[in-house]
C-alpha cells in the first residue's frame, strides 16, 4: 500500500485541524486574547500541528505579538497578521496535499465533507474504541506526510545532473550531502504505519 492510499485519513485530520484554527484565527481577529492563551496557541502549534514545513510565518507572526504585549504595544495589526497566517497555513496545507497526493475529489461530497465510507474506514481503523486526542492526531499527520518520497525534493532535482548543479549553484547541495550522510536508524518505506503499532512505540 502506497502513501497515497491513506489520502481520506489525512484529509479528515487535516479538517479537524482547520477547524480548530479556524476558531483560533476568528477569536484572534477580535484583537483581545490573553497573554496566556497566547502562549498556550504557539506552544500546541509548535507540538501538534501536522505540517512543519508550514510553521515558521505563523510562529514568527506570534512572536512579534508577544513582543507587542511584552512591551505594552499589542497592535489590532498584530493579531490580525497571527489570523492572516493561519490562513496562509491552511491554503498551503491543501496545496500539498494536492500536490504530493493528487485530488481530493473523489473523496468528498460537493461540501468538502469526507464521504460517509471513508468515514466509517477511518473509524474502525482508528478510532474503533475511542476518539483520537488532537496530540496523537498531529502525531499521525507528521508520520504520513514524513514517509512522503521526495517530499523535500519534489521535483528531484538531486537525480538529474542539471538539477545538482542548479542545487550546487544555490549552495544545497551541500547541504543535503551532509544529511545523506548522517547515520539513519532505519530506512523509511514510504508507507504509514499502522496506527496502532504508533501508538505502542508513544507508550
Amino acid at each position: 500500500m502506497s502513501y497515497q492510499d491513506d489520502l481520506p485519513t489525512l484529509i479528515i485530520l487535516t479538517q479537524r485541524e482547520h477547524q480548530r484554527l479556524k476558531n483560533q484565527a476568528k477569536r484572534l481577529s477580535t484583537g483581545s486574547v490573553p497573554e496566556q492563551d497566547l502562549r498556550a496557541y504557539r506552544s500546541h502549534w509548535l507540538a501538534h500541528l501536522g505540517f512543519v514545513a508550514f510553521l515558521p510565518p505563523l510562529l514568527n507572526a506570534m512572536d512579534e505579538l508577544l513582543d507587542g504585549l511584552a512591551q505594552d504595544q499589542p497592535t489590532d495589526e498584530a493579531y490580525q497578521e497571527v489570523a492572516l497566517q493561519i490562513g496562509i497555513y491552511q491554503k498551503g496545507t491543501w496545496g500539498f496535499i494536492r500536490y504530493f497526493y493528487g485530488s481530493v475529489s473523489p473523496y468528498v461530497d460537493h461540501w468538502l465533507k469526507v464521504l460517509p465510507s471513508y468515514k466509517q474506514a477511518f473509524t474502525r481503523r482508528y478510532e474503533a474504541d475511542r476518539k483520537l486526542s488532537v496530540s496523537e492526531q498531529g502525531a499521525l499527520m507528521r508520520e504520513m506526510i514524513e514517509a512522503i518520497p521526495n517530499k523535500d525534493d519534489p521535483y528531484r532535482l538531486r537525480q538529474q545532473p542539471e538539477g545538482r548543479a542548479i542545487l550546487d549553484k544555490l549552495g544545497i547541495l551541500d547541504e543535503a550531502r551532509q544529511r545523506e550522510a548522517e547515520p539513519v536508524d532505519q530506512p523509511r518505506t514510504g508507507k504509514v504505519v499502522d496506527f496502532q503499532a504508533f501508538r505502542n512505540r508513544r507508550q
